[in-house]
């Protein structure tokens, strides 16, 4: 009898360790960040040229790695996962702008040894040369800057546009708040994000938006239906009216479905009443929605 109960107290005592395990969940986000690492460390320029920032991106995606082994919920995986691919990019922009200004660099040397050897030899034809290089460096001078601009931009992009990156992409959301009651004008806070949206989609010409809108529970599905997709149209119509491409625009009213909060308080009511913006790659592709 005892040994049984012995046998008994050990068989659930297993079950409960096995269930305390934690299976780390996947992420797409965090493969293609690894897969960004992976590019960005086997390019020789991005390794002389920005090893810092380029171990800096490989602390980032170790630390998303641990997190994940610990048991963190995907939300929390995915948004770090974005913030170390943005370090990826960071790093080889960054490695852009230095090989650049080392070619500036080379260029006004050369620019000089040929100025040197013009005193010395044919004057005329080595003048003609000098000048090709004068623009060689200018040229190089111009990438530089260009370089050194898109990586800012890149910097910048979470903290201006303050969106969360998912496996669909980058995510804005325009809570109830900025619409009037039960209405689909913009009030003045959603047309100035709306505004920032608008000159992110003028400097960043290849990227184009879904705009998904939803509701609480409260209400017919016909009416929820409508008010969803007249939100979003509004949303559409504030950034044309912003000059942005018409074909970069696409809309889709959910209604009450997927909702993030539980319906039957007003907190969570009021966070399912919601836009959604998603932002596609430089590609313009978003993925279908699946949740």
């Amino acid at each position: 009898m005892n040994a049984r109960f012995l046998l008994l107290i050990a068989a659930v005592t297993a079950v409960l360790l096995a269930a305390c395990v934690t299976v780390p969940v996947e992420s797409t986000l965090l493969n293609d960040a690894n897969a960004d690492y992976q590019a960005a460390a086997s390019n020789p320029r991005v390794t002389k040229y920005a090893p810092v920032a380029l171990k800096e991106a490989e602390e980032a995606l170790r630390a998303v790695e641990t997190l994940r082994q610990q048991g963190a919920d995907a939300t929390t995986v995915n948004h770090r996962a974005y913030l170390a691919r943005k370090k990826v990019a960071i790093a080889v922009q960054q490695a852009n702008l230095n090989a650049a200004e080392d070619d500036v660099a080379r260029a006004r040397a050369e620019r000089d040894k040929v100025i040197l050897e013009a005193r010395v030899s044919d004057a005329e034809k080595l003048r003609r040369i000098a000048e090709v290089r004068a623009r060689e460096a200018d040229l190089a001078r111009q990438q530089a800057e260009r370089a050194k601009g898109e990586l800012e931009s890149l910097s910048q992009e979470l903290s201006a546009l303050k969106a969360r990156g998912t496996e669909r992409g980058l995510v804005l959301t325009l809570g109830d708040v900025l619409f009037g009651f039960d209405r689909t004008e913009l009030a003045p806070g959603g047309q100035r994000v709306v505004a920032k949206l608008g000159e992110f989609l003028r400097r960043y010409e290849k990227r184009h938006v879904m705009v998904e809108g939803f509701t609480d529970s409260i209400g017919s599905d016909a009416y929820n239906l409508g008010l969803s997709e007249r939100r979003a149209n509004a949303v559409r119509l504030a950034l044309i009216q912003r000059g942005i491409d018409p074909g970069r625009i696409r809309v889709h009213g959910y209604g009450k479905a997927y909702p993030v909060a539980d319906n039957q308080s007003d907190v969570g009511r009021q966070q399912n009443r919601r836009v959604e913006i998603i932002i596609s790659d430089d590609a313009g592709k978003i993925p279908a929605r699946t949740q």
